[in-house]
C-alpha cells in the first residue's frame, strides 16, 4: 500500500496540473497575457481530498504565477490543509497557499510539476 503522504501529494499534484490547463487555456482564448492583473476563474481547490471539487479564487494571472514560480506551493480553499504534509503560508479571503513539507510531499510535487 502506497504511504498517505505520497497519496495525499498526488492528489494535490492532480489538481495543480487541471489549474494549470485551465489557465492555459483562459490565456490563449481570453488574452489574459497581456492582461496580469485581470481575475481567473474556475479554478479548483488543489487539496489532498480527491473529491473535493470547491472553487478557489479568483486570483489573477500575477498572483496566479508567483504561487507556481515554487513547485511546493499548492493554492487550496480555506481550511483544507493536510498539516502532516503542508504548512499554510499565505491565507486570502477565497483560499490560501500551502507549501509541503520536505520529504515525501516535497519529493512527489516536485517529481510532478506540470512546469518541469
Amino acid at each position: 500500500m502506497e504511504p498517505r503522504d505520497s497519496r495525499l501529494a498526488k492528489n494535490e499534484a492532480v489538481f495543480r496540473e487541471v489549474n494549470e490547463r485551465v489557465v492555459g487555456i483562459t490565456q490563449e482564448f481570453g488574452s489574459l497575457g497581456d492582461r496580469p492583473s485581470e481575475p481567473v476563474g474556475g479554478l479548483i481547490c488543489e487539496c489532498s481530498d480527491p473529491g473535493c471539487l470547491e472553487r478557489v479564487g479568483p486570483l489573477t494571472i500575477s498572483e496566479y504565477e508567483t504561487v507556481r514560480r515554487d513547485p511546493l506551493r499548492f493554492i487550496i480553499a480555506p481550511n483544507h490543509q493536510a498539516l502532516d504534509v503542508e504548512t499554510v503560508v499565505e491565507q486570502h479571503t477565497s483560499y490560501w497557499i500551502v507549501e509541503k513539507h520536505e520529504g515525501v510531499p516535497a519529493d512527489v510535487a516536485r517529481a510532478r510539476d506540470p512546469r518541469n
